[in-house]
């Protein structure tokens, strides 16, 4: 990872971020086809047997990375 923008927390040891990626990140991700430029949204977890990170998609630019990060930070608590 070259430079992370934002982390969510999701609980039970799973994080979502969004970042820059390395090629070698991606290609280990089987994600070559979005391309090694870019902001990723990718999710990872801390559980035994998980293996590096999903990658869940991209943002389509530095603008939409931070929109994302602005709805994360806004977001309101689900009850239980």
């Amino acid at each position: 990872m070259d430079e992370i923008l934002a982390t969510s927390s999701l609980g039970n040891g799973c994080n979502l971020h969004i970042a820059t990626l390395s090629r070698k990140t991606i290609a280990n991700a089987g994600c070559d086809h979005l391309g090694y430029g870019g902001y990723f949204v990718f999710e990872t977890s801390e559980t035994p047997g998980s293996k590096g990170i999903t990658v869940l998609g991209k943002a389509s630019s530095l603008e939409a990375a931070f929109r994302l990060i602005d709805l994360w930070s806004i977001r309101q608590p689900v009850a239980a």
